[in-house]
Formats: C-alpha cells, structure tokens, sequence
C-alpha cells in the first residue's frame, strides 16, 4: 500500500521535461521557433531603421508581434507533444499535424512581413482581389494552427496520463485556448475590424500591445483567450510546487475557470466600447 502511495504522489506531482526532443514533429517545431527568432531580430533592427508607418505605428511592429507569437505557439506544441506516450507522439499523424503547423505559420509570417516591407497592410485588406484572398488564407492558416492545437487537447486527454493533474489541465487549456482563440479570431474578421468605437489607429495605444485606449479592442479578448494554452498550465506549474497533490486537479480546474472567465470579461468590455485600460 506505501508503494502505491508513493506512486500516486509521484505521478500527482510530476512535470514534463524542458523541450526533450525525441520525435520528427518536436525536432521540426523547435527548430522553426528558432528560425523565427533569428529573423525576429532582423525585424527589430528594421523597426530602429525604418520610419515608415501604418496605422499610427511603425509597419515592423506587427510582424514582430507576430513573429514571437507563432515561435511561442511552436514551442507550445512541442512542449505539450512530451504528454503523450513515445508511440503517439511519434506517429505519423502527430508527424504530419507538426510539419502542417510549421508550414501555415511560416507562410503567414512570409506574407505579413512582405506586405510590412511595402508598407501595406496585412489583415483586412481588400484593395485588390488578390490582397482579399492572401488575406482568407492567412484566416484559414490562423484557425489551422489553433485547430492543430486544439486536436493535440484532445489526444493528450485520450492518450496521456490523466491521472497527472498537469497533464489533465494541460489539454483541457489546448482545448479551450483553441476554440476561444478561434472564436474571437473569427468574430474580429467578421467585424473587418478590431476596434469598436473609439479612435481607429493603433497610435497612443496600450504600451508593449498595442490595444486602444480610446475605445473597445477585441485583440484583448482574443490574447487572453489564445494563451491561455499557455498561461494556465505555466500556472499549474508553478502551483504544483505548494498545492497539495490531492488539491491540484481542482486548482487547475480553477485557475483555467479563472482564465476563461478573464476572456469572455474582455470580449464583453470591447464590444461595450470600453478599453481595457483607457487613458488617464
């Protein structure tokens, strides 16, 4: 009976490794986070070079954004892809599901930082019916790469040990990150806008993120709901150190109650035409 206690309390506590590249898919994620951080820096040597503006800011600052977040989002599933066993991992549908997140990512990144280096925009343009097009794709590249993220939930749900509390919360967080991601990402292109009232123009906004300060901004709900893929288990991380292991389920369950709750709070405050944070 001590024995299997003691297994319980390990598996309660247990955490993934850091980024233990085993497999093709993880291999292929880390390497083009990478890759995106070297071409990261370039953007921001450009951004110290280049005056030229769009929307009130400097046309490199999306690119930037966008750059660290597909890295991060790379990161993210090769990080989660340790919670299932070697054989799933490993598989060709994992395989393919990573080199098909890879591709998407990288072409959306191409496209943004030439429409950037023309001083065009990137989202919602309709110009030309080529920019309108580029521009659907670039919407159905986004909601692929969430769905990809979405679908790693569920087979860790289906095939990791979800008896670790970590492990549980984890793909419970992919799940609900990806559907509120897309969710918000949908109704801000249905929109053709991220503003809702307000000055239109990303000049004077939040600092660091950009979001308006004069008005509604759907980003922000869009953010919080996107990361909490990240922020949620990074928190049931940390909380793992002093929670109880026969408490960490319910902590998990809470804190990414907490963080949904955090999403659909904003994305109501943006469509009243409230900023988040408004100016003094």
């Amino acid at each position: 009976m001590t024995a299997a206690l003691q297994v319980s309390t390990r598996s309660a506590v247990s955490r993934p490794g850091w980024f233990e590249c085993d497999t093709r898919g993880q291999a292929l994620l880390i390497g083009a986070a990478l890759f995106l951080f070297l071409i990261l820096i370039q953007t921001l040597l450009a951004m110290a070079i280049e005056m030229l503006t769009l929307n009130g800011i400097n046309v490199w600052i999306k690119p930037t954004k966008f750059e660290f977040s597909v890295a991060i989002q790379f990161l993210t599933v090769a990080w989660f892809l340790q919670l299932l066993p070697l054989e799933q991992r490993a598989s060709q549908l994992a395989t393919t599901l990573c080199r098909t997140m890879v591709a998407v990512g990288i072409l959306e990144i191409t496209y943004i930082v030439l429409q950037a280096s023309k001083g065009e925009a990137s989202h919602f343009n309709s110009s030309t019916p080529l920019s309108l097009a580029l521009y659907a794709l670039m919407g159905i590249g986004a909601i692929t790469m969430l769905s990809i993220s979405g679908w790693l939930g569920v087979m860790i749900l289906r095939h990791g040990d979800t008896g670790n509390p970590f492990v549980y919360i984890a793909g419970l967080s992919l799940i609900a990150g990806s559907l509120l991601g897309s969710l918000t990402g949908i109704f801000i292109s249905v929109h053709q806008s991220h503003w809702v009232g307000g000055l239109h123009t990303d000049a004077g906004g939040l600092p660091l993120f950009g979001w308006s300060r004069s008005g509604g901004d759907l980003r922000v709900a869009h953010f919080f709901g996107m990361h909490i893929m990240q922020a949620v288990p990074i928190a049931m991380w940390l909380a793992s150190f002093v929670v109880p292991p026969h408490r960490q389920k319910a902590t998990g369950m809470a804190l990414l109650c907490v963080a949904i709750l955090i999403a659909a709070a904003t994305f109501v405050q943006a469509l009243t035409g409230h900023p988040f944070l408004g100016l003094d």
